[in-house]
C-alpha cells in the first residue's frame, strides 16, 4: 500500500495540510470547510488506497518550500505528483504557465490546452486540482469578471488574489 504523508502547518491564509508521496508533492489545501469537505477529508478521499500518515516534521521542509516557491512564483523547481486523467493533467499543468498576480478565464484555460469547447470540463478539472496555491486554480475567473467558485471559499479566494496584487475584479462571486 502506498504511503502518503502529510502535514499541519499555519500560513497566513490559515491552517494548510500538505502531502507528499515518493514521487513529490502530491497534496496541497486548507483545513477550511470548503464545498467538499476540509483538506484532511479531501485528501483521504483523493488518495483512498494509500496510507495517509501524519507527519508534520518530515513536512515542514516541504511546506517552507511551497511556501517560497508560491511566494516568488517560481513553483516550476518543485516536484509534483500530479494524478489525474489526461485532460486534467493538461488543464493542471496549462495552470502552472499563468504568471502570479494574472488571472485568466476558464475559456483562456481551455484554448490554452487546445480544448476551446471543452470549457465545462476544463472548470471540473480546474475544481479538482490536488495541489492548490502551488498549482493556481485561484488564479481562474468568469468571463464576466466574476470570481467565480473556489473549493476552499471565496474569500479565502480573494484572499490569495490579494496577495498576489492581481487585477481588480468584479465584486460578483
Amino acid at each position: 500500500m502506498e504511503k502518503i504523508i502529510y502535514g499541519l502547518h499555519e500560513s497566513e491564509f490559515g491552517e494548510i495540510i500538505i502531502a507528499r508521496s515518493d514521487k513529490g508533492l502530491c497534496w496541497l489545501g486548507f483545513m477550511v470547510q470548503g464545498y467538499k469537505g476540509d483538506g484532511l477529508n479531501r485528501l483521504r478521499s483523493f488518495y483512498p488506497e494509500s496510507e495517509c500518515i501524519r507527519d508534520d516534521a518530515q513536512t515542514l521542509p516541504l511546506f517552507k518550500k511551497t511556501m517560497q516557491a508560491w511566494t516568488s512564483g517560481q513553483s516550476r523547481g518543485l516536484e509534483l505528483d500530479l494524478r489525474g486523467r489526461p485532460l486534467q493533467r493538461a488543464v493542471w499543468n496549462a495552470l502552472l504557465d499563468i504568471p502570479r498576480g494574472q488571472l485568466r478565464t476558464y475559456s483562456d484555460l481551455a484554448a490554452a490546452i487546445g480544448r476551446p469547447k471543452a470549457v465545462r470540463a476544463v472548470a471540473s478539472a480546474v475544481g479538482e486540482n490536488p495541489v492548490s496555491l502551488l498549482v493556481p486554480c485561484h488564479r481562474i475567473v468568469r468571463k464576466d469578471g466574476g470570481l467565480g467558485n473556489y473549493g476552499w471559499g471565496i474569500e479565502l479566494k480573494r484572499a490569495l488574489l490579494d496577495a498576489e496584487c492581481a487585477a481588480p475584479l468584479k465584486n460578483a462571486a
